[in-house]
This record gives C-alpha cells, structure tokens and sequence, in this order.
C-alpha cells in the first residue's frame, strides 16, 4: 500500500471514529441549556477529566517544543521545570475557586469577575473577557496551523496546507456545534488515549536509536557545539523567567478554568490534577529528546522551518520498514488528536466568553445564536490561519505574555479579598500598554526577563500602589469611588 494511501485511510478512520462519539454526546444532552453545552452539566469525572484537560494542555505544542529543543540544544531543559511549574500553580487556583464555581454555577471565567467585583465592575469584566479571547484567537490560529503542516507531512503534499486548514477545521465546528462541551470531552478522551500511544512509540523509538545520553550528546557536540554549553546568568534568568510566565499563566487559561468548573465533584478534579503531574513529565520528556535527536540529523540551514523538525524526524523513522512507518503513523495521529482536542476547547470557550460575557446575556438557554457565532468565528480564524509565516513557539509566547496580564483578576484577586476593581482595572490596562509598546519596539526581553513579566510587574505594582491611595483616601473620597466592595 502506497504511504500516501496509508495516511489518508488513517486520517479517514481517526475521523470517522469521533463522529458516533459526537451524536452520543447530543442524544445525551438532558438539557438546551449553556450549562449543559459549555459544561456537559458538570459531570465530568475522574478519567474523562483527567484525559481532557491532558489532551487541551498539551495541544499541539509538541511541534512548538520540540522544534525550540532542536533550535538551542540542552539549554533547553528548562521546558520540564515550565511543565512542573504549570501542575504546581494549579494549586493556587483550584482549592478557592472551585467551590465558589459550585455554589454560584459558574459558566465562563466571566462569572468570577462578575462574582467578585459585583456589577459595578462591568469595565473590568468586559476589558478581561477581551484579553481572553484575543488570547484563545491566537491559540486557535496555532492550532489549526499546526494541523496544516501536519496533513502535509502526511500526506506529502498531496493535501495542501491551505487544505489541511480548512478541512479541520470544518470537523471541529462540526462537533462543537453537535455536542458542545460533552463531545468535546469525549473525543478528548479519546484523543488522549491516542496521545499517550503515539508519545510512548515516540518515546520508544528515540531509547532504541539514540544510543543513550552519551552517545546522543557526542553527536550533539560534533554537529553543533554551541548546543551543549553549559548556560551562563542570562540563559538562566530567561529560564525563570518563562517558567514564572508559563505556570501562571496556563492556569487561568478560560479551558481550564471550565474543566474545573464542569468536573463531577472535587475528589475527581484533584485525582484528575494528580495524574495530568505524572503523565506531563513523561510526556515533556519526549518532546525534549524529539529536538535533540533531531540535531545530529539534520543541519540548521536559514531554510528550515523548527516547526517542520517532527515531521521530518517521523519521515526519516518511517523509511527503514513497515512497524516503523506504522508507528510513526500513531505519533502523526497522536499529534493530529492534540490538536483538535484543544482547537474544540478553545472554540466552545471562546464563543461562551463572547455570547455571556461580552453580549452582556443574561439568559442561559437557547443556543441559536451561539451557533451563528461559532460558525463566523471559526470561519475568520480559519481564513487567517492560511498565513504560515510564523513559528508556532513564538505563537505560544505572544500568548502566554497576553494571558499573564490577567493574573490578578483572577490568582490575586482570589487570595488578596481586600483589593477592589479599580487598581485591578487601572494595573490592567498598565500592563496591555507597556506589553504593546514592547511588541511594537520589537523588546522581547530586558536582562532575560520576558516582556509579559515586565508588563505584569507595571502590571501589579500599579494595582498596589493605587490600593495604599484608596487605604489612606478620606472616608468621603472612598464613598464617591464607583468601584465594588
């Protein structure tokens, strides 16, 4: 059977397996309502959590670590404290939030604020909302991205990226607009399934050819030296710096925050949080070794495109026999099903914010016009995801800098019960502005430290310094204040 042929019956079959999951889903639905579209009723237990929040963290990321572990060698380590620091901060989140997310039925992230802040804080409500969605469009962008370049390498152009866009993205509107948040999680489970299979042939295969640490290192030093140095003060503050950004910034990704929302009840939420510490170092570990073995065999030529460094890896894996070409098959799978487990979270969260939060409805049933977002979101997402001309990594990083500013909204505010909206509003509009002037300058970083932890640090010191005005205001000036509690 001609490899080409291969690849597409295997996409065929990954896909047809998810559609009878997705009319489940529907007949299963006891409700037209947000909850139960947004939150599958919150009844999401242990493994169904625990496999969908693993498929949505992990995304199609391995494309953008593993091309950034091929880019700067060993140096790059640090991603395994970036994945410790990720599960470690869900602990600053969890054990408050999820019992007000119980008691007052949260849907979306917007719910918090309006909760915490009251309805004079509408401003900040709307400002944060905004912040998320932008945040959620560019991850769509890499998602969808990221699947285009995979169908490519599989099918070896015979499907054009553009194609490859375009195609996956009809699926994934599909069963979001069938299921909502239950056959999201559904086919996540299953997505997740195929995940740890594809990542433990991966992970297999680089133990059987790399020879061991030494020998990959060896060969490391000779093709490229600069890759095994050991990193000096600047290196390591950038390290810091991106674990800092990372861990706390992915725990408030609005995903998220609606998987804590929808579980079944807090024993299967914290067992769910336990397994995704102990599966993340396995799999963060395989995405590092995919770099690194990568850099003996290939030559980085100003040509090659970092994200491109998996699939040519799984070409070259795929060429010796035909357990090989299969296996390297279950990796492209298991990357394919990253990506579409989080491109249909990160759809249904992005039209939930915008029709509760951002439409300012009041009403939670019908789900109409719900639909009609859907289809005009994906639609111009899609459309831009057509430009190539961007590193997923540094996708990744305009994220997470963008997500970072919300971090006293919700991690602070959470903890510091004193604090009202307008030093969260004013230290949030401080840092969007000093992120985009640094944006603008092209300053990625000062000293090593990232610009989103420099705009957060305005961010947050603004937020202190106009609490201690309000604290030491006259009594009369505080009455005046239209802010909340």
């Amino acid at each position: 059977m001609p490899s080409i042929a291969f690849s597409l019956i295997n996409i065929a079959v990954y896909l047809l397996i998810l559609i009878p999951v997705c009319i489940k889903a529907k007949r299963s639905s006891l409700q037209h309502s947000a909850a139960d579209h947004y939150l599958a009723n919150r009844s999401l237990g242990f493994m169904v959590l625990f496999l969908t929040i693993y498929a949505t963290t992990f995304s199609g990321n391995i494309l953008g670590v593993s091309g950034q572990a091929y880019r700067t060698g060993f140096t790059w380590v640090m991603f395994a404290g970036l994945v410790a620091a990720i599960t470690t901060s869900f602990h600053l989140v969890v054990p408050k939030l999820r019992p007000l997310s119980v008691k007052y039925h949260f849907i979306t992230p917007g719910d918090w604020i309006r909760y915490r802040f009251g309805p004079d804080a509408n401003t900040l409500r709307v400002l944060v909302s905004i912040v998320l969605i932008l945040s959620l469009g560019n991850f769509l962008f890499a998602q969808l991205k990221a699947a285009g370049e995979i169908i490519v390498v599989m099918t070896q152009e015979t499907i054009p990226y553009e194609f490859g866009v375009l195609g996956f993205a009809l699926v994934i509107l599909t069963y979001d607009i069938l299921g909502g948040l239950r056959a999201v999680a559904w086919t996540d489970m299953i997505q997740g399934l195929i995940m740890l299979a594809g990542f433990t042939c991966l992970g297999l295969w680089i133990i059987d050819t790399s020879g061991g640490m030494e020998k990959l290192s060896t060969s490391i030093a000779l093709q490229r030296p600069e890759s095994t140095q050991i990193p000096g003060t600047t290196t390591l503050i950038q390290w810091f710096s991106l674990m800092f950004l990372g861990g706390l910034s992915i725990t408030i990704y609005p995903q998220t925050l609606q998987r804590i929302f929808a579980a079944s009840s807090d024993k299967a939420l914290y067992q769910s949080l336990a397994a995704m510490g102990i599966v993340a170092l396995f799999t963060s570990t395989i995405f590092l070794f995919t770099g690194w073995v990568a850099i003996p065999l290939f030559s980085l030529d100003p040509g090659f495109q970092a994200d491109q460094v998996l699939p040519r890896l799984l070409e070259h894996w795929a060429a010796s026999n035909i357990w090989n070409r299969i296996s390297a098959m279950m990796v492209l799978l298991s990357i394919l099903a990253a990506i579409m487990s989080t491109a249909d979270s990160v759809l249904l969260s992005l039209v939930s914010m915008i029709r509760h939060d951002l439409l300012k409805s009041t009403k939670r049933e019908g789900l109409k016009f719900d639909t009609v977002i859907t289809i005009i979101l994906m639609s111009l997402i899609a459309i831009l995801a057509l430009y190539r001309d961007i590193t997923l990594w540094r996708l990744i990083e305009l994220k997470l800098e963008l997500l970072i500013q919300c971090f006293p909204a919700f991690i602070l505010s959470l903890h510091w019960r004193k604090v009202t909206s307008l030093p969260i509003l004013a230290g949030l509009l401080a840092g969007l502005l000093i992120l985009a002037f640094m944006l603008t300058a092209d300053i990625k970083q000062i000293f090593g430290i990232n610009a989103g932890l420099i705009a957060l640090a305005g961010n947050m010191t603004l937020i202190i310094c106009i609490y201690f005005i309000q604290k030491l205001a006259p009594p009369k000036a505080l009455s005046n204040q239209l802010v909340s509690k």
